[in-house]
């Protein structure tokens, strides 16, 4: 009933609209309300981008801004209870103030999670030739489709939310949040992810145990999935029209040299470091000292360190020798089974490299092939072993030009566990 209800919404949003796809326009006002969708073609044989619709002629490499990005504009960080209620939004410019950019805000866990909220959106995915295309939109214009990442658990959702930084732990027990090197998640399966400003992310666990500690935040609540890390790729791709996120963002928490002595690859910044650029897109990151980047940050839209410093653990995917399967629904995830996940029909690349091509699958960006390099074709690299494979993502602090919004590992087990990989809470 409530996707019912939810279509049917959309629906009314989008009588009138017809025409314009018949047309091929794809801007304009039905009543009050602008329809926009925004494009983008890249040929993966030339390495060649092309922006289409709405955002056709304007820079690449560059973002068009909130005026000309309706469904970015909407990315916000808010502050969300434990049963998923919006308790109030941030100031746009200052993650330390409510909205109205005077109010304090609590953003260390009393009020509720520190997240970004992300509206859904329809899109459609093509391929012909050697030219892959992706388009967005806020209505279902016909061919579109809604994100997967807005059919969660098996009901289309208005909002997700994304953890505004990586992921740490609240000690039930102890009634405190643990700082880094001292918490390890196999020693606090009862206890909690969060999303909170002030403290080192929590790492040394396996994907298991973080998607546990993340349940245990109550219903709805889950580590980062497959289908939202996709969602945010394309919203960012769209906006740049460059898969090269650490030249048009900058380079992140990447280049450290000292990290083994500085803390043994425990996490080096803590959360909320971004506090200041609030929503915005911006980077202080990139020196090689461990001390220097414990102040520092990248940040797309509010997303903190969403790539660098530490990997990060994605659910919802299993990986066996290269062939993905994927799940939106949190009682089906589990380790190294294709029981209630989708086979996306393609094999990903079979050695480790700089990526070069996708799998022609609409569901996510995974490679096909390597061979490219750190500032040409995904730019990003990816770690590929056999087996079954559970799914990291971004890279951490030491892995340099690899890493990136489209960094890649498929490489480590389920029963794997390290200092420098983490995990972010989503809702």
């Amino acid at each position: 009933m409530k996707r019912l209800i939810f279509a049917l919404l959309i629906l009314l949003a989008s009588v009138g609209i017809a025409q314009a796809q018949f047309t091929g326009q794809t801007t304009g006002y039905y009543g009050t309300a602008q329809y926009w969708v925004g494009g983008l073609s890249w040929n993966e044989s030339t390495d060649a981008y092309t922006r289409t619709d709405s955002l056709t002629g304007l820079t690449k490499a560059i973002s068009p801004g909130n005026n000309l990005l309706p469904i970015h504009a909407q990315m916000k960080r808010v502050v969300l209870s434990d049963a998923g209620v919006v308790q109030y939004y941030l100031c746009a410019t200052d993650s330390a103030l409510k909205a109205d950019c005077s109010t304090p805000a609590n953003i260390d866990g009393i009020d509720g999670q520190v997240m970004v909220e992300i509206p859904a959106f329809y899109y459609l995915y093509s391929y012909a030739g050697t030219t892959h295309t992706w388009k967005i939109s806020q209505y279902p214009f016909w061919g579109y489709a809604i994100h997967p990442a807005f059919t969660k658990d098996g009901v289309d959702v208005r909002y997700r939310y994304i953890g505004a930084y990586e992921g740490v732990l609240y000690d039930v027990s102890g009634s405190a949040y643990t700082n880094g090197t001292s918490s390890q998640v196999k020693d606090f399966i009862n206890d909690k992810l969060a999303s909170v400003s002030g403290y080192k992310a929590v790492t040394n666990g396996t994907r298991a145990q973080f998607r546990t500690i993340a349940a245990n935040r109550g219903t709805g609540w889950r580590q980062l999935d497959y289908d939202l890390h996709s969602a945010v790729q394309l919203l960012y791709l769209v906006e740049y029209a460059s898969f090269y996120s650490q030249s048009v963002i900058g380079a992140g928490i990447s280049n450290v040299t000292d990290w083994a002595a500085y803390n043994n690859y425990y996490p080096i910044a803590s959360s909320g470091n971004s506090n200041a650029i609030g929503n915005a897109t911006g980077n202080t990151a990139g020196s090689t000292s461990s001390l220097t980047e414990s102040t520092k940050y990248m940040s797309y839209r509010g997303i903190e360190q969403w790539f660098g410093h530490l990997w990060k653990f994605v659910d919802g995917m299993n990986i066996n020798s290269g062939r993905p399967y994927a799940t939106n629904v949190r009682a089906n995830f589990a380790d190294d089974t294709t029981t209630n996940y989708t086979d996306l029909g393609a094999n990903m690349g079979t050695t480790s490299g700089d990526q070069n091509t996708l799998i022609q699958v609409g569901r996510g960006f995974l490679p096909a092939s390597v061979g490219a390099s750190s500032s040409t074709k995904i730019t990003d690299y990816y770690w590929y072993a056999t087996g079954w494979r559970v799914l990291v993502v971004g890279g951490n602090s030491v892995n340099g030009v690899p890493v990136g919004g489209f960094c890649v590992s498929a490489n480590i087990d389920s029963a794997y566990l390290a200092s420098n990989i983490g995990g972010r809470l989503c809702f």
